[in-house]
């Protein structure tokens, strides 16, 4: 007999299919000037200092130099399962008990309906389909969520989750501290299911430690990543006060650059001629300074600082916009030098004759970047509908299972959202791009709770 969990497998693969538009609809999939370190990361000799040694390998099984499609492929399908997987969670013969059109529907098609919605008013496909490891924070959000909070996995399901949990998290360092933020919850409302949710983490940091100490012989998490702090630190003025007091003392490199820090973040990242590509061993020779001088600032101008991350997470937390995913902007001596390096000429002439090459690609979404806003502020607001409802429940009831369930869902949602925020605009700097790839999740709440959640009014 076979098992009814493999009948579930054309459903996922269908709801995958969805998700691929944006990439059909451009002719290529979407890329970004950073594509091309990931496409070059698994080539031997080839350690990028900023960028964890995981997404580009990761990436290599679905490519195999042949064609990029097969990286989003893999990705739809990904996302595709645990948008299964979280729906089942709510199925109304769960012990979440849910009402709602699309919730009572059979589980294929109400799979279907989900993927349809979420692919045609949600940033999630443009995201899907980006070769970037950009769609893996809002996965490691889905993950911790069903491993805290699911009572509907099977013992393979939830081994699938921690490997699927720790390759989302450590493809990017900000999805550290998007996970540690779900684990809070978790911790909060499921101390019972604390330790299967924490494996995924954990798992990510011993990969970034064993790639980083493959790469940089440094058992670290992040070997480089002050040179990114001390850029933002710079960008928020926060650093020419303590090189102004401390340089007679350190002489530090960056002290000749005292009265002409650059005022933005990543001019100070990546201008060739800026203070991190001026130093004698660029950035990583910069690195041990950089996190002198961060901790100096962290430690002398603790206010200052602080006001400035909560600037730039609220700055942050509400840029949702494609606008700075799809432009065509250095793709031709970034992205186009790899893809003719190392795949078929064939693929070369995909990629240039994409709309996104073309810088057509920006224009098309302009409408769809308003309805993803409308459906995620509609999301906010309907999530926010359903916590006051729980809040608003007697104590028992708050207490049972599936008001659990349904309150960390919501909580876990916006803990990333918000982790994300702090991750990118108050220790990066602030882009649209950044928000508008985990932001989608809150489209899932009206989709799985169209009415609130049926809760009894008393202990059973």
């Amino acid at each position: 007999m076979i098992n009814s969990r493999y009948l579930n497998i054309p459903f996922v693969v269908i709801g995958g299919l969805f998700m691929l538009w944006p990439a059909i609809h451009n002719g290529y999939p979407l890329v970004y000037s950073d594509s091309h370190v990931f496409i070059s990361q698994p080539v031997a000799e080839f350690m990028n200092w900023d960028k964890p040694f995981v997404y580009g390998p990761l990436i290599l099984l679905f490519h195999g130099w042949s064609t990029l499609w097969g990286v989003v492929v893999a990705q739809a399908l990904l996302l595709s399962h645990l948008v299964w997987l979280v729906s089942a969670a709510f199925a109304v013969d769960s012990n979440v008990v849910v009402s709602g059109p699309i919730a009572r529907l059979k589980p294929g098609l109400r799979h279907l309906s989900i993927c349809a919605v979420l692919a045609l008013a949600s940033t999630a496909p443009w995201f899907t389909n980006f070769v970037m490891p950009d769609i893996f924070g809002a996965m490691a959000v889905l993950c911790i969520f069903l491993l805290g909070f699911s009572n509907r996995l099977s013992r393979v399901e939830m081994i699938w989750l921690i490997v699927l949990g720790a390759l989302a998290i450590a493809v990017h360092l900000s999805h550290l501290v998007i996970a540690a933020a779900c684990l809070i919850v978790v911790l909060c409302l499921r101390l019972g299911r604390i330790q299967y949710a924490l494996l995924p983490l954990a798992g990510a940091i011993v990969l970034l430690l064993g790639t980083n100490f493959y790469a940089f012989q440094k058992l670290s998490i992040s070997p480089h990543g002050s040179v990114f702090m001390l850029a933002r630190l710079s960008g928020d003025g926060n650093t020419k006060q303590v090189l102004e007091t401390y340089c007679a003392q350190k002489k530090w490199y960056l002290c000749d650059w005292v009265d002409r820090l650059p005022a933005d973040s990543d001019e100070f990242l990546w201008n060739g001629k800026g203070p991190v590509w001026s130093h004698p061993g660029g950035p990583i020779g910069l690195a041990p300074e950089a996190s002198e001088i961060v901790s100096y600032v962290i430690r002398t101008r603790p206010w200052p600082v602080l006001v400035s991350a909560v600037r730039n997470m609220s700055t942050q937390l509400w840029m949702i916009q494609l606008g700075d995913t799809l432009h065509a902007d250095h793709l031709d001596v970034t992205v186009a030098k790899s893809v003719g390096q190392y795949f078929a000429g064939s693929e070369l002439e995909q990629l240039n004759n994409s709309r996104q090459m073309k810088g057509e690609l920006a224009n098309d979404a302009l409408w769809f970047s308003r309805v993803s806003m409308v459906s995620f502020y509609g999301g906010l607001v309907f999530s926010l509908y359903i916590l006051l409802v729980l809040w608003r429940a007697q104590p028992v009831v708050r207490e049972r299972q599936n008001a659990q369930v349904v309150a960390g869902f919501i909580l876990i949602l916006w803990a990333g959202i918000l982790a994300n925020a702090f991750a990118t605009g108050a220790l990066s700097k602030p882009h649209h791009r950044y928000q508008a790839r985990i932001a989608w999740l809150l489209v899932l709440p009206p989709l799985l709770l169209w009415r609130r959640p049926t809760l009894p009014t008393h202990a059973t």
